[in-house]
Order: C-alpha cells, then structure tokens, then sequence
C-alpha cells in the first residue's frame, strides 16, 4: 500500500510539474513601451566608437568623406540590425529584422510597444507595434529574413 501510495504522490507532483511548465510557457510576456529615436546600430556603434559621441544617432551619418544623407534608412533596409537611442544612449537593441518596418522610422522620434528579452544588461527588446507622435500604431513586421 505504501509503495502504491508513493508512486501516486510521485505521479501527482510530476504532473504538477509539467502543468507548471505548460502554463509557464504559454503566459504573454510584460508589454511596455519606450520612447527614443530608432538607429542603425552598425553606423550608430563605430560613429560613437571612432568619435566619443553619438554622432550617427540620426538618419544622416558622419562618414570619412562628409554626410551621408539617410544612411540609417539604408543600413536599415540592408537589415543592419536596429536599436533604440534614447538622446544619451543606445536604451534598447530590437530584436527584430528593420527591413520591414523599422527602416522608415530611421532618425525619427518614436515610442515602441514590445517586451524585454533577456536580462537588464543586454538590453534585447522585441518590438511589436511603433508610432512616430502621437500618430496611429503599426505593427512592426518581424518574420522577414534576411
């Protein structure tokens, strides 16, 4: 009877087990929503590396033989990956390919709607919706490859 009843007791906790899993994994992540100007990362990274400041943090960039007038919309559409600057730095990296969308919000002032994914250091943000304003939302279109 014991041994009957230990195994039941055993049954019954890796059930709740894998219900604790199950409902773990189908929770929706913690939506927020954060506000920033969206950069290439690739020019937005070695402009501040090479000059100490966030000089192509806007769609026209600072390159060796003068300004480069919407660069950021290019890299952006060649899938160079895409962040968040927030007026001092990069607050957020989007986990996302901008082809889609993120390419015409290059340089412009936005709030994004998404969660975070990761932890606080990395900063890995995965965007959902984006408006520039007070305009409508768009979905930001994540599922195309590169």
């Amino acid at each position: 009877m014991r041994q009957s009843l230990a195994t039941k007791l055993a049954g019954l906790g890796l059930f709740c087990l894998v219900a604790g899993v199950a409902t773990a994994q189908m929770m929706e992540p913690k939506m927020s929503t954060i506000k920033g100007s969206v950069v290439d990362m690739t020019c937005a990274s070695k402009g501040h590396a090479m000059m100490g400041k966030w000089v192509n943090a806007k769609d026209d960039h600072m390159m060796p033989d003068g300004v480069k007038k919407g660069c950021g919309t290019m890299c952006l559409q060649g899938s160079q990956p895409a962040g968040l600057f927030d007026g001092k730095t990069i607050s957020a990296v989007f986990a996302c390919n901008p082809a889609a969308t993120l390419s015409v919000y290059s340089g412009k002032q936005v709030e994004v709607q998404g969660f975070w994914a990761g932890s606080a250091a990395v900063k890995t943000f995965v965007p959902m919706k984006i408006r520039e304003g007070s305009g409508s939302w768009a979905d930001v279109k994540c599922d195309t490859m590169h």
